[in-house]
């Protein structure tokens, strides 16, 4: 009898034993699996080391998408990758004095705009970029349509007469000049489309070609109105 109990006592001990390790194999199949380690973060600077946002960044490494790409790139002691670009060259540069007659035969002359700010566009009708961007350029020239010290031209090397017919029956509220190659090419420029902002004391202070940070665009115009030359 005893023996029997001691037998059946063994077989208990040892069938609870199989269950415990059972179970832990189980609980070690459905648990929650290791998380991988993050990714490191990015970051983008401009050329004074000023945090950018990443439609800045490209808005600014394709600016002279002809030249050779020299962002510079840093692993920082936390792994985040750093990006820092190199300065627009045209920023910091005085504009040149160029001149055009909009497509309704009036002169534009850029001395006669000294003291305002001026925003450009460079841009022509087969441009499916420049065609692309046209209804935000609307709405930028829109937000400040009651701002007499700002204006907004664009310029083409297209004949007038096309251009006439095109705006026809497309909208652009940039002031238009057409035959305007002579001017186009006092700015020594490759690609469009090409967006600038001239500052009150002549000097540009925005160079880019297609825009992806719009806000960007936007603040540069209000920060240059509020300056005096």
């Amino acid at each position: 009898m005893r023996k029997f109990v001691y037998r059946k006592i063994v077989l208990l001990v040892t069938f609870a034993a199989l269950t415990l390790s059972a179970a832990n194999v189980i609980n070690a199949q459905v648990a929650e699996p290791t998380p991988k380690p993050a990714a490191p973060s990015t970051i983008f600077r401009d050329s004074d080391g000023k945090l950018i946002s990443n439609n800045e960044f490209v808005d600014i490494r394709m600016a002279n998408f002809h030249y050779k790409d020299q962002t510079l790139t840093k692993i920082l002691d936390d792994g985040t990758i750093e990006f820092r670009l190199q300065k627009i060259p045209q920023e910091g540069m005085t504009a040149p004095n160029f001149t055009a007659k909009d497509i309704n035969g009036e002169p534009i002359n850029f001395r006669d705009l000294k003291g305002k700010v001026v925003v450009l566009n460079f841009w022509f009708i087969g441009c499916p970029a420049c065609i692309a961007e046209t209804p935000k350029l609307n709405q930028l020239a829109e937000n400040f349509a009651d701002v007499d010290d700002v204006v907004f031209i664009a310029l083409t090397y297209e004949p007038t007469g096309k251009v006439k017919h095109y705006l026809s029956r497309e909208k652009f509220n940039y002031r238009v000049a057409g035959d305007a190659q002579p001017a186009l090419d006092m700015f020594v420029f490759s690609g469009y489309p090409k967006n600038i902002v001239i500052g009150r004391d002549g000097k540009i202070v925005y160079w880019r070609s297609p825009i992806h940070a719009w806000d960007k665009f936007e603040s540069v115009i209000k920060t240059e109105l509020l300056k005096t030359e």
